[in-house]
Order: C-alpha cells, then sequence, then structure tokens
C-alpha cells in the first residue's frame, strides 16, 4: 500500500511542478547628491508697535508695520541639479516672552537665486533644483497686535513652540 502511494506521489509530480508559474523584476535606485539645506539668515520682525499689524514681505518689498533692523529669512538648498524637492514646513511658530505670546504665520517664497523672481512655495511643495541649489526667502505676519505686552518674543523662549523648522526631501 505505501509503495503504490509512492508511486502515485511520484507520477504526480510532473504535473505540480508544471503548474507553478513565476515572473521578474528589475530593481532600480537612482543616486541623487546629498541634499543640504542652511539657514543663511534668521527671521526678524524688528521693533514693533504694541497695536501694529507687521507683515514682512519675503521679496523685500512692501512689508508693513514691521520696524527697524527687520531681516528676512533666507535659506539655501543643494543637491542634484534639475531634480524635484519637496519642502514642508511649520504652519505656525509660537513667539514667547517668557508670560505672553504671539503666534508668527510663516510664508515662504523661493527661487534659484533671484529673490525678486520668486514665487509662492505652499507648505508640502515641490520646487526643481537649479545648477546652483534653490534659494527660499521666508516671512510672514504676526497677525494684529492688539495691546500686545512689551518685550523680546522668540520662538526658542520657554513659553514659545522652537524655532521655525523646514523640511525637505527628494521627489
Amino acid at each position: 500500500m505505501k509503495k503504490l502511494l509512492l508511486i502515485i506521489m511520484i507520477m504526480l509530480m510532473p504535473a505540480i511542478a508544471l503548474s507553478q508559474k513565476s515572473a521578474t523584476a528589475e530593481v532600480t535606485a537612482t543616486v541623487q547628491a546629498e541634499l543640504t539645506l542652511v539657514k543663511d539668515v534668521d527671521i526678524d520682525f524688528g521693533n514693533l508697535s504694541a497695536t501694529s499689524t507687521p507683515i514682512l514681505d519675503p521679496k523685500d518689498v512692501a512689508h508693513t508695520d514691521v520696524g527697524q533692523g527687520y531681516t528676512v529669512g533666507e535659506f539655501t538648498i543643494g543637491g542634484s541639479n534639475g531634480v524635484g524637492i519637496n519642502v514642508a514646513h511649520d504652519a505656525t511658530v509660537t513667539l514667547g516672552d517668557g508670560t505672553n505670546t504671539m503666534t508668527y504665520t510663516p510664508v515662504i517664497f523661493g527661487h534659484e537665486d533671484t529673490q525678486s523672481a520668486s514665487s509662492l512655495v505652499t507648505n508640502g511643495g515641490n520646487v526643481t533644483l537649479g545648477a546652483t541649489g534653490y534659494k527660499l526667502w521666508v516671512d510672514g505676519n504676526l497677525g494684529t497686535l492688539s495691546s500686545q505686552a512689551t518685550g523680546v518674543y522668540t520662538a526658542s523662549a520657554g513659553n514659545g513652540s522652537g524655532l521655525f523648522t523646514i523640511i525637505i526631501e527628494y521627489n
């Protein structure tokens, strides 16, 4: 009986082997230059009135209610020429003075190298690196200050939310 069963199994093996199928796939990886992101200039609204509506213009042209000594934030991205990059950033940042707070809402414009030719880079949007990389200019607004308490407000203060962050990755 065992011999008969063994003979039947051996006879069925070719049929089992014939029903098997396979497929193959190519494995590919495109290696790009290492991405770099460098902060060149911090974002600073300067000295403000306690009842102003401060807006910094990313093109550094039409600012509203900002004080002397303001600076437009600037970042430089480096990587492979002609390749797409996803740019994400904090939607808001809380600035504090230890007791009081205000909310900063960033706006980012970008271009290969020219601030005046820059255009809006939406949060989670894509840009294409040029031969010399890509520049981001960061500004935005603090909303309407309504009798804001005097003091120096920073993102890194104890009651601030932490430094403004940009995150980049290849598409």
